[in-house]
């Protein structure tokens, strides 16, 4: 090959079914094949061998330019690909045509007319793939091309789509097979909705107002979905404003305001269902005066980081170590924590305005920016999304390196109530590598914040560590959810995304300015641990949706000890809110002397959820201590020893007097069910039901 002076190590020889090599070939010819409408270029080239083969190039490729007979040519990032393989349906039938699924191939991956090509050439031998990834320039040229997304270089493999239609060429992946049954479900529920007259408004006469809820866990899906896989939940997992966020909330009359928070207080007192002690509550109704229609979100400068360590490529319904310490690798790649985040992470672009700004971190052991921070209007989005299935997983988790290389990219500037700077973490939460201290990491996503970014974790599988979550998502500014469904997520964006990544309200503090009570505890708020006997803090209030006039989580619950006899309750109330404006109300809320009294449905509910997740925080508690005692003290420590905060399964156990105590809170919740009108509760009756069942398998298993 006269004129080549650089040295490859890639032959024609060592390419392999989906790998990325790169190689140095002489061009000889071209020929481009019509594809239903789309051209794939087919090119011989030769190798340092003298070794011939095929090259196809992709329709959207752009590499082709400058390309020279007789020259020398440097390929990076070239995909090998086997010639395309007939093989035996699957017999499942595809989404869209109803045409029979084939398994897929690397091939497959490049898109249908590099398929059809391939086939229309009978190609019988290995072959080369040039697509949007690759690099096409003459050697000692020094101009290149230039790609928005750069991928890892330590794993540059690619996989193919689960299935493929034989007969429309759509790319089939396989837990879209699993959930067609309940997707099919979904829709014919929506419809059944839809046909039904929605409910009238309790207050037509007034715009609907958005609610309020607290930052912090966003859902209790993994606490759920935990017991229904035979997993003792972490206790974190049921937190108070996670399991509030999933109901509805009456939160008082109406007031006029000027502020955009319009808080409302309400008071109950009631004795527990077990203990038979009576107390004392006071309900702060998360409220605003903001319109839905004036509601708009700002302008978002967002960097996704997307966790590609090691255990993100195993089971997303199982946990990464068994109760016996063992690693657990994914059977199935579609099964994948990975394969759930990058489908959700895919979902969320899809959520992006043109005037938004999009980055992506990619990190193991180390971080990697994949994407630099660029308007959405000029990216070629259908490529990025692309490449993010593609993603391999692979090495340790070094969580604050990859928050770092977020944070370099939003910060800057003076931080502007118009501009969200927002880190959206996709992981397990299974730091072990760099900096994993839980003080250290608060203060690094801490110091961010006071800077003006913001995070919400994305919590990938039943394994996610909710701890480190949960003390994470108390920071100013931070929330997070729980994913146990690509599919679900989606919608859930659909409905909630500019709600999700918009804070409105900052430092509520509730200050009792009187003697006679004190806070025993606070449901409802991340920072509930903050609270003194005199001072409740609440570092975040996002917007959220509302029901028949009821705010969704639209609650802060505060327990109270009365001190004195005849006291009277007064408050002092203050915040802050997102265009910097400082408000401040003093309030007296009476409380009543006879028990079983409720100002209203709303803190009625908000007591019986409370007691609920306390029950089983202190059940969750007891077995995750319980299962670390019986572990024993092992000090022979191997290279893979799972860190700190790496979780270990915990079977599910109900010892008896917990099974007890669930019954009788069964009898509450299903009380005050129907006493607050609130079918939704029914969740909650199933899963102490299903809690009691497991009693009687369990009880030889754990003493008392």
């Amino acid at each position: 090959m006269a004129g080549h002076t650089d040295t490859m190590d890639t032959m024609y020889a060592d390419i392999e079914d989906g790998k990325r090599h790169d190689i140095a070939v002489e061009f000889i010819t071209r020929r481009a094949i019509d594809c239903d409408g789309e051209h794939v270029h087919r090119l011989l080239v030769v190798d340092q061998s003298e070794k011939q083969f095929t090259v196809l190039a992709t329709p959207d490729s752009e590499a082709l330019l400058g390309l020279k007979t007789g020259a020398t040519h440097r390929i990076s990032g070239l995909l090998g690909a086997a010639p395309v393989t007939s093989a035996d349906d699957i017999r499942a039938e595809c989404p869209d045509c109803g045409g029979w699924l084939r398994p897929g191939q690397v091939v497959d991956a490049a898109g249908a007319a590099v398929t059809q090509a391939a086939s229309q050439l009978s190609l019988d031998e290995p072959f080369g793939i040039i697509d949007a990834r690759v690099t096409v320039r003459r050697v000692r040229d020094d101009r290149s091309l230039v790609d928005d997304w750069t991928p890892m270089d330590d794993d540059r493999s690619v996989t193919p789509p689960d299935y493929v239609c034989e007969s429309c060429g759509r790319r089939v992946d396989a837990y879209e097979l699993r959930e067609t049954a309940e997707a099919d479900q979904m829709l014919e529920n929506q419809v059944m909705e839809s046909a039904s007259p929605a409910p009238a408004s309790a207050d037509m006469a007034s715009p609907e107002t958005v609610g309020l809820a607290a930052g912090g866990a966003k859902d209790v899906a993994n606490f759920r979905e935990n017991v229904a896989n035979g997993y003792t939940p972490q206790p974190e997992a049921i937190s108070d404003e996670g399991l509030f966020y999933d109901y509805h909330f009456e939160t008082g009359t109406r007031t006029e305001s000027e502020a955009l928070f319009a808080p409302r207080y309400a008071a109950a007192v009631s004795d527990h269902p077990i203990s038979g002690e009576t107390e004392r509550y006071l309900s702060v109704g998360l409220d605003s005066t903001l319109s839905v229609d004036e509601f708009e979100r700002p302008r978002l400068d967002l960097v996704a980081v997307l966790d590609v360590s090691g255990s993100m490529d195993s089971s997303f319904d199982a946990y990464y170590y068994d109760e016996h310490g063992r690693k657990r690798e994914a059977e199935d790649d579609a099964a994948t924590k990975l394969h759930a985040a990058t489908q959700s992470l895919c979902a969320l672009t899809e959520q992006l305005h043109a005037e938004d700004r999009l980055g992506v971190v990619l990190y193991n052991h180390r971080a990697h920016v994949a994407k630099p921070l660029r308007d959405v209007g000029t990216t070629d989005m259908p490529a990025i999304r692309r490449h993010i299935r593609e993603i391999a997983a692979g090495g340790s988790t070094n969580l604050a390196d990859g928050f770092e290389a977020a944070v370099d990219m939003l910060v800057g500037g003076t931080p502007s109530p118009d501009v969200e700077r927002r880190v959206v973490f996709m992981t397990d939460m299974m730091p072990n590598t760099g900096t994993t201290g839980d003080s250290e990491l608060t203060q690094l996503f801490a110091d961010a914040a006071a800077e003006g970014v913001h995070t919400t974790f994305i919590g990938m599988g039943l394994d996610a560590n909710a701890e480190l979550a949960d003390t994470l998502s108390g920071i100013r500014g931070a929330n997070h959810y729980f994913i146990h469904s690509a599919t679900e997520f989606e919608r859930r964006l659909g409905e909630e995304f500019d709600y999700m990544v918009t804070p409105l309200v900052y430092d509520l503090n509730l200050d009792l300015d009187a003697d006679g009570y004190e806070i025993e505890a606070v449901h409802g708020s991340p920072s509930a641990d903050a609270a003194t006997d005199r001072l409740m803090h609440v570092g975040t209030l996002f917007p959220s949706a509302k029901q028949d006039g009821e705010a969704r989580g639209g609650v802060v619950l505060v327990r109270l000890e009365q001190t004195t006899p005849d006291a009277d309750l007064d408050l002092v109330a203050s915040w802050t809110e997102r265009d910097g404006g400082e408000y401040t109300e003093r309030v007296t809320v009476d409380v009543p002397n006879d028990s079983g009294t409720y100002a209203h449905e709303g803190v009625r509910k908000a007591v019986a959820l409370a007691r609920y997740a306390r029950e089983l925080r202190t059940w969750a508690a007891d077995l995750h201590d319980r299962a670390d005692a019986a572990t024993g003290v092992d000090d022979w420590l191997l290279p893979d020893q799972r860190g700190q905060h790496e979780r270990e399964s915990v079977p599910l156990v109900v010892p008896d007097r917990y099974s007890e105590r669930f019954d009788q809170l069964r009898s509450y919740l299903a009380d005050e069910m129907a006493a607050v009108d609130d079918e939704s509760m029914q969740q909650e009756v199933e899963l102490l039901e299903t809690l009691c069942q497991q009693a009687p398998a369990t009880r030889h298993e754990v003493s008392d």
